[in-house]
């Protein structure tokens, strides 16, 4: 069985390594509590939560395929590994002015229903802790604003951060319709 120890600080020889250690905080803490994965669109943060979150790639240039008769925030397809993904641009879906295509980019691959789908992201921040009893409901927002796929709102290191629920990004006649997607360019 191994044995762990609480980490020490280290031995300081010299009058300038104990001025150095002096600039360090030596607090070490236990972090509970779902992770998300925090991105920009625009200048709001959202995450997601980690869970759900397969992996993150740099956007492909030129690699996206359009598929016609799709919803307008699907902008096409791409071939991962073999896979077919549908990639849908959070920035079109949520009423924001059209992203520009670019290395720039990410593509933060979830999961939804079984199914792989690519949410395009201006930049992925990093992975944070949240407090669930610090999450706010948005039931109190206003109707005009459209929260189905919100889960909530939470202060996460000096940052507001919206949550997003990403099982109801997509409603299910439009899950249905990526499915169809697949199928016809598995043909």
């Amino acid at each position: 069985m191994i044995e762990s120890t609480p980490p020490t600080q280290p031995s300081l020889s010299t009058e300038h390594d104990i001025e150095f250690a002096e600039d360090f905080e030596w607090e070490f803490s236990e972090q509970s509590g779902p992770q998300v994965i925090t991105f920009k669109l625009g200048d709001e943060t959202y995450g997601i939560n980690i869970l759900e979150t397969r992996e993150l790639i740099t956007y492909p240039t030129g690699e996206v395929t359009p598929i016609p008769g799709t919803p307008k925030f699907i902008v096409g397809v791409i071939n991962l590994r073999g896979v077919v993904i549908p990639v849908m641009d959070l920035r079109i879906r949520f009423n924001f002015s059209e992203a520009i295509y670019d290395d720039d980019k990410v593509i933060v691959i979830v999961e939804v229903e079984g199914k792989q789908i690519g949410l395009i992201v201006d930049s992925v921040s990093d992975v944070a802790f949240i407090v669930e009893d610090q999450v706010q409901s948005v039931e109190h927002f206003s109707s005009g604003i459209d929260t189905a796929y919100i889960s909530g709102i939470v202060e996460a290191r000096k940052t507001m951060l919206i949550l997003l629920d990403i099982q109801q990004l997509l409603s299910r006649d439009e899950l249905n319709s990526l499915v169809r997607i697949d199928s016809r360019s598995e043909s």
